[in-house]
Parts: structure tokens; sequence; C-alpha cells
């Protein structure tokens, strides 16, 4: 009797807790939607909901999440609460999944008559999903393909009809609260071109339009839109999830600690490695949309022109060589600064070059993709070949300038240590109506020297020399030079 006594308090001490209904949270009830977007197909979305909290154990479900989110990020955070567990239900409500579900129950049948058109009722147990053409067993048999309609008379109560994520949360008071669900999504990505018009020699109009792809699986409307500009370290996926170590690390991003979070947090503007750009409005950015936004637009950036030719030619041999109507390729070089009404981040793209003719009428003269290019970053884009203008080249002249034994070898032989000269001439022609400008660049030997040149070029680096050279409209330009370059041989008697 002492027993069940004990027993008997136990139980009357500790009753049996209700389970908490469920608070369906759509996204009607959201007052701050921000999106953060990366270049590698990832996005992290911070969706902030008001939701009527009542002391204690809550469950709360946030529906039309993205279907691509990556669960075991997912972080919830709010003033006064503390988050017990969290689940992703991807289950959707869809014929087959429902189908699935009811596997081994009675459902009700409806075959019309196809002569009075009367429906015509009956019962049948589903045996076999069979990827949503179930096989139906009936008083009088089984089948595999029935004719006619399947009617359900109660949907199972795992399947929703948005993607959800749904949490236990324990509130320290009653109220309207507002929640902050973060998570990483996969889905949606974003990507820069540019327009620039040229409308003289010197200067352009640049346009930059950001085209956001949304496959993610949900609507984002009314959106703050941040793009990050950098590609991100992700961890790989080998089956085990981390979900601690996720949340922690959008914690940290949003400024808030883990136990007792804090909501209304600002995500920093500035990251440290990355470039961010913010959209100056809101925006709505719908699933299977592709969306352009207008990024910058700066008129009468200053630009250069130019052609760039490699030499063909290699100083080392002993025989002369040329080379014929070669075309320079063509340039177009800015410097991202104010001097040059630019000086803006810009973001990686593909930029776009057009041109009026003489007539007037805008043409297509050529794109190339730039990378990511920080404010007072050179930009030079090659957009094809400078076919005005022609280069021909040869080498005149090769001679010996001292020729010095450095040892003698046991089959009769010795190596030398031979200096040569190599007498250069280029020759540049400008079939166009105005001026062009030419860089040329020799390939040497890092010991080679230049003994004399026709106009005065620079080493770019010990390997190689450039000339820049300006050819007159419908003109021609002679660059010589004489380049002494040490060379080891063996020679034999």
């Amino acid at each position: 009797m002492q027993r069940y006594r004990v027993l008997f308090w136990g139980i009357a001490f500790f009753p049996v807790m209700a389970q908490a209904a469920e608070i369906t949270v759509d996204e009607t009830k959201n007052n701050n939607l921000e999106i953060s977007v990366y270049n590698d197909n990832l996005a992290m979305v911070k969706d902030t909901r008001s939701v009527m909290l009542n002391q204690g154990e809550n469950i709360v479900a946030f529906e039309n999440v993205a279907t691509q989110i990556k669960p075991e990020s997912a972080l919830i955070i709010g003033k006064g609460i503390r988050v017990r567990e969290q689940n992703y239900d991807y289950d959707l409500l869809t014929t087959e999944n429902i189908i699935n579900e009811l596997v081994g129950q009675q459902v009700k049948t409806v075959v019309e008559n196809p002569t009075t058109g009367e429906n015509i009722f009956d019962q049948a147990k589903i045996i076999s999903a069979n990827y949503g053409t179930p096989v139906l067993e009936f008083s009088y048999g089984i089948e595999t393909r029935f004719p006619g309609r399947i009617v359900f008379e109660k949907l199972p109560e795992n399947l929703r009809g948005k993607p959800t994520l749904s949490a236990k949360i324990v509130s320290t008071t009653d109220g309207l609260k507002n929640l902050s669900l973060a998570y990483l999504t996969s889905g949606i990505s974003w990507k820069t071109n540019y327009v620039a018009k040229v409308s003289d020699e010197n200067k352009l109009d640049l346009t930059g339009w950001v085209t956001i792809n949304n496959q993610s699986g949900v609507d984002y409307r009314q959106a703050k839109v941040q793009l990050i500009a950098g590609n991100v370290n992700q961890v790989a996926d080998y089956g085990i999830a981390r979900p601690t170590a996720n949340r922690v690390m959008l914690a940290k991003s949003m400024g808030v600690d883990m136990g007792v979070a804090e909501s209304g947090t600002a995500l920093p503007q500035q990251i440290s490695g990355y470039h961010l750009y913010t959209l100056p409005h809101k925006t709505d950015i719908k699933d299977n949309q592709t969306k352009q936004i207008s990024l910058i637009e700066q008129n009468n950036v200053q630009y250069n022109k130019e052609g760039r030719l490699i030499s063909p030619l290699y100083l080392g041999g002993k025989n002369a060589a040329s080379f014929e109507k070669k075309h320079p390729d063509l340039y177009y070089v800015m410097l991202n600064n104010e001097s040059a009404n630019l000086g803006l981040p810009l973001p990686a793209g593909v930029m776009r070059f057009y041109e009026n003719d003489k007539s007037g009428s805008m043409q297509f003269i050529g794109e190339n993709s730039i990378n990511h290019a920080t404010k007072g970053e050179k930009i030079e884009l090659n957009l094809g070949e400078l076919f005005d203008v022609f280069v021909d080249g040869k080498i005149a002249a090769v001679h010996d300038v001292s020729d010095k034994e450095i040892r003698k070898m046991n089959n009769g032989c010795s190596r030398h240590e031979i200096v040569r000269a190599y007498d250069v001439a280029v020759v540049f022609n400008n079939g166009g109506n105005v001026s062009q400008n030419i860089i040329f660049t020799q390939n040497l030997n890092p010991e080679a020297k230049i003994i004399s040149e026709s106009i005065v070029g620079e080493a770019k680096n010990a390997n190689t020399r450039q000339w820049k050279v300006t050819v007159a409209a419908g003109g021609k330009m002679l660059l010589t030079y004489t380049a002494e370059i040490p060379t080891q041989e063996q020679i034999c008697d």
C-alpha cells in the first residue's frame, strides 16, 4: 500500500502536459524580408514575422520557406524566446504523397457511367502507391489501372501545402513578438551585365544591370536585396548534418547570442574580403523568374583604346626570321577612379560595347568578361583585333659579338659562351582614318641587353620589353632595336 501511495502522489505531482496547438505563420505576417545573394548559387534569407506567443512552449510553423533551404543552417531569433527544436517539413500536399501516406487504407472511388453520366461510387483499399498510379483492391478483384477517380475523405496530417519550418519555442511572456528566421538556400544566384556606349575616342557611358535568377521554390516580396561579390567557402555535405555549427555561424553574422536572442539586429555593411552591394529599393523576386535591376549608371567615363601585339620573333638562335601582317589585339582600358568619372567597386560580369557608325546607327563592337574590380583598379578588356593596323617584322641580321671558351670536354669538344646581337626591324601600318596606339612586346632572355632602339621602351619585367608606338592615320611607323643576348653552346672541331 505504501508503494502504491507513492506512485499515486507521483502521478498527481507530474501531470501529463497537453500538446501546444500549432501556430501557423505564413508570409502575410512578414514585416521585414532581406536576401543576401552570393555569386555561387547561394543566398541567405532573413525573414522577420510577427507572431502571437503564449508564455511557455509554443509550436510555430513558418510557412512558405524556400524548397531548397539548407535546414541545418536555419536559425530563429527573437526577444525573450528560446528554441528547443526545429523541423523542416518538405513532404508537400501532392497526389503522389497523399497516395503514399494512405497505402493500406480504404478510400472511396468514383467511376462515371458512359451512357447516363451517373457517378458510381465504391470502396477500395490502396495496396501499393506505384509512383502515383495506385494498385487498388476492390471486392471484385485488384485494379492496376483504375479508370476512375479516387476521393480522399481526409488528408494525412503530416503533409503540408507549402514548405514549412516548424519549431518548439519557449517564450518568457505572452504577447506579439517579432521572430526572425534566417537560413541559407540554394537555387538563387546573380550576375552582372554592363553596357558601354562609346561616345567619342576617350569617353563612354557605362550602365550596369544585375540579373537575379530565382529557382529556390519561393517568392520574395518587397525584399531588401544585397549582393555579395566573391566566392564564399562552403563545406561539402557528406550526409552528416552539423546544425549547431551552421546556426552559430548565422547567429554571429547577425550579431546575436544563441541564448535569448535580440531581434532587429542589422547585418553588418562591411564584409571582410567581399564587396557588398545594397540595391536602392525593395523589390519582388518571384520563383522561376529572372529579374534585371539597375545597378550603376555613369556617363562620360574616360577610357583609352590601344592595340597590343606580342612579337612572334625568337631572339636566341643563329638564323634570321620574319613575320607578316599580324593584327594587334584591340584593348579598351579604363582606370576605376574618380578622375576617370568612375571609382566604384564593380562586380564581375560581361561588358558589351556599342558605338555609332558614320550614319549614326548603333553597332555592337565586342564584349568581354571583367573580374571583380575594386576602386583604383585598372580594367583591361580585349574586344578582338585591330583590323586597320597590321604589323610586319624581321630579324634583319644576327652577328657574333664575342666568343669565349669556358670549358674543354673529353670528346674533343668545348663549351663556349657566345654573345650574339640581333638587329630587329618592325613596321606598323595603319590603314584607318584615325591614329592608333600600339604596345609592342618582345620576349627576351633575362640576361639580354638592349644596345639601341629607335623608340625608347621600358622593361615590363625581367623577360619582356615593351614599346609604345603611335601610328598616324594612313601612315607607317618603323621601330628598330638591337639586343645582345648571351648563350652557351658546344663546339666541336
